[in-house]
């Protein structure tokens, strides 16, 4: 049997099965970490369970002062570093549609590599349509993220201002109800953010596939070591932790 052109859903495929078995398994990882790290911070302390709980903080310290002009600022800047990376991706994307017209030229560079296994431009164009997916999903997140900010500064400018004597924690239900509200905004936008820098990491070690089916596990591997020991364990984790 040719392996190297299997038939997958009623129409042959320029990958081998090892291929398909190698992109179930890495996106299934993908998506199980996704579930796993979800759970485990409504029920532990992980870098987002208790960055949503700065938030909160944060939003109850807005409701405290008559001038937001800095919290504004803040907003301001974070929904900069995320339109970065949506214009970011956008590049990114054209880039790797580019290579996928030029894979003649990628098919030699692979080949000649010792440890690469033998590649076809069929092939070669498979797999960077993958990561061409990969860079839609993460513009769709960036671009999402940066609404959800603009959503949370207008929320921002529309909180309610206290008259009278200051007032101080804890906050009268009209308040504290703002307070949250507005921090789950900002929380439902860094999600999106982070699943859109995750997608990157993911990028990068489906890269490994133009190798060989192993690079693409092991660098998967990698990612998702990495990725677990920054969200449950990294010293950010501790110092935020400890505050």
């Amino acid at each position: 049997m040719d392996w190297s052109a299997t038939l997958i859903g009623g129409f042959d495929s320029p990958l081998m099965v090892k291929d398909w078995v190698a992109i179930t398994i890495f996106f299934g990882t993908w998506f199980a970490y996704a579930r796993i790290a979800k759970f485990r911070a409504k029920r532990e302390h992980t870098l987002s369970s208790i960055m949503r709980k700065h938030r909160e903080h944060w939003m109850r310290q807005v409701m405290l002062r008559e001038q937001r002009v800095s919290d504004a600022t803040i907003l301001g800047n974070l929904e900069r570093v995320v339109t970065f990376f949506a214009s970011t991706t956008i590049l990114l994307l054209a880039g790797t549609l580019t290579a996928m017209m030029s894979a003649d030229g990628l098919v030699e560079v692979i080949n000649s590599a010792h440890l690469a296994d033998s590649a076809s431009a069929e092939s070669v164009r498979a797999k960077l349509f993958f990561l061409a997916l990969i860079f839609v999903y993460a513009f769709f997140k960036f671009t999402w993220a940066v609404r959800q900010y603009i959503m949370c500064a207008i929320l921002l400018g529309g909180a309610p201002i206290h008259h009278g004597e200051p007032i101080e924690l804890p906050l009268s239900d009209e308040f504290e109800a703002f307070a949250l509200r507005a921090a789950k905004m900002s929380d439902l936008a860094n999600h999106d953010f982070n699943h859109g820098l995750r997608a990157y990491y993911f990028a990068l070690a489906l890269l490994g596939w133009l190798i060989n089916v192993w690079v693409l596990l092991g660098a998967s591997s990698l990612v998702l070591f990495t990725l677990a020991q920054r969200e449950f364990a990294s010293k950010a984790v501790q110092v935020l932790r400890d505050q």
